[in-house]
This record gives structure tokens, C-alpha cells and sequence, in this order.
């Protein structure tokens, strides 16, 4: 983003007659994210209104997520979300080919571009789009645990979208791991920068089933090549963080 197009929003915002002060804080969540190898032109292909681009891990490849999240307390009340997002380079960089990507992927810091942000919750919903441009909306996510497994399933319009499961439990940590994720609404990417510590954590080869039900969003998952067996997955048993003021910028970048 170039610095004349640059907007940075407000620090407080009134969502649905609540004052809602930034940086936005989450004191108690579990994640569970399945990562997975996909077509880089076929996710390019879905975020090209952003103007920012895949970064590819391997020839031709990139990797997109799918993770839910079951934000037990935070700022925004108790809310499930599920989020499809890919690893995109800052606008302007210039990345050595597949090397930046692999080492920044393996190193945590690859920017995410949000696709979808589903939720469960009006405050979130209203908050999410009115202060970081994410792309929420209210629907239907269902989180259970059975045994050292979660499953999450998604339904849009009374139709199964998916339905995945991330095996639970891990013994690492991390602290204040910061972030930047982009998202597109209304024709303006705003740049959303994060902090997360996570306690608990899990990370495995594989671990994750994933299966697509007959909405048109699960085609979007179809034309990455989905399902399939994921890279790996991780879990949170507890994430905290907090989400600062967003940069707005029309697109494309």
C-alpha cells in the first residue's frame, strides 16, 4: 500500500450501542487449523480483486488454511468463526521465488489474506466489518469435541459448506508472535495488524479430515483441489491476542 492511500482508522468505535477500544483484546480462545496444498493460480484467481499476490511454497504451489476458532473471552464476546485464508507477500516486496515464501512460512511471518470470516455472532459481525474490513458474516458454526479430536461444520443457507476434524492437545508455546492479515470489503483491503500468544499448542503432519458439502462456497474449495490431505495442522488449546487499527486502501493495491 502506498503511503498517500493509506487510511488508519479510529481507535474507539460505538458496535450495536457498545464502545468497542482498540486494540481489540482476546484473553481466552482455542484454534484448530488445517493447512493444505493447493493450485497457486486457482488462489490467485480467487483474491485477484485484491490486488496482492499467493506466495508460492513450491512450483506452482501455495498453501491455503482452514481453521476454526471458539473465542471463549474476549473483547467481543464468546463467538465461533472460521476462517479460509492464504499466505499472501506484502505489496511491494520483492521476494526471492519460492525461497521467501518457504522461509518465511516456516518462520511465521507470511502475511494472510482473509477469504472468508464466517460467525456466529452479531457483535462480531458488525465489529469485524465496521472497524477491519473483514469479511463477516452471521451463519451457522458448529464446534464439538470427541474424545482428541474437534469438529467443526460449517452451514450456510441451511446447506453443509464442510465439515473438518483437527486432532487436539500439544505441549508448546509461543508469546506476542506478530501478524499481519489483509482482507477485502466493499472494494477496500484493509491491512490488520495482530499479536497472539498461544499455551497448549499442537503441531502434526496430517492430522486434519476434510469434507465439502453442495453450497457454492465449498465449490471455491473444489477449484483449489480440495479435499485432500492436509500438510499439517495445529492446535491451540489456549490463544490470546489482541487485533490493532487497520490501514484501509482501495483496491487494487
Amino acid at each position: 500500500m502506498t503511503s498517500t492511500s493509506v487510511v488508519e482508522q479510529p481507535e474507539t468505535y460505538t458496535i450495536l450501542d457498545r464502545q468497542i477500544t482498540l486494540p481489540n483484546v482476546v484473553r481466552d480462545a482455542t484454534a484448530a487449523v488445517a493447512f493444505y496444498l493447493v493450485s497457486a493460480s486457482a488462489a490467485q484467481k480467487l483474491i485477484a480483486e485484491s490486488g496482492l499476490k499467493v506466495a508460492q511454497i513450491l512450483p506452482g504451489r501455495t498453501v491455503c488454511t482452514v481453521g476454526t476458532i471458539n473465542y471463549k473471552d474476549s473483547d467481543l464476546d464468546a463467538y465461533h468463526e472460521l476462517a479460509l485464508t492464504f499466505f499472501v507477500h506484502e505489496p511491494g516486496s520483492h521476494p526471492l521465488p519460492l525461497i521467501s515464501a518457504a522461509l518465511g512460512m516456516a518462520r511465521g511471518s507470511l502475511s494472510a489474506y482473509v477469504h472468508w470470516l464466517p460467525v456466529d455472532g452479531e457483535l462480531t459481525c458488525e465489529a469485524g466489518r465496521k472497524i477491519w474490513g473483514f469479511p463477516k458474516f452471521v451463519t451457522q458454526i458448529d464446534i464439538e469435541t470427541d474424545g482428541e479430536v474437534e469438529r467443526s461444520t460449517l452451514t450456510v443457507d441451511g446447506q453443509l459448506v464442510l465439515t473438518q476434524t483437527v486432532k487436539m492437545g500439544g505441549s508448546r508455546s509461543f508469546t506476542d508472535r506478530k501478524q499481519i492479515a489483509y482482507s477485502l470489503l466493499d472494494g477496500v483491503v484493509s491491512r490488520i495488524p495482530s499479536d497472539m500468544s498461544a499455551e497448549d499448542l499442537g503441531v502434526r503432519m496430517g492430522g486434519a479430515t476434510l469434507g465439502l458439502g453442495p453450497h457454492a462456497m465449498a465449490d471455491e474449495l473444489r477449484s483449489l483441489g480440495l479435499p485432500k490431505k492436509a500438510l499439517f495442522t495445529t492446535y491451540m488449546g489456549k490463544m490470546s491476542g489482541r487485533f490493532y487499527a487497520a490501514e484501509r486502501s482501495p483496491a487494487p493495491l
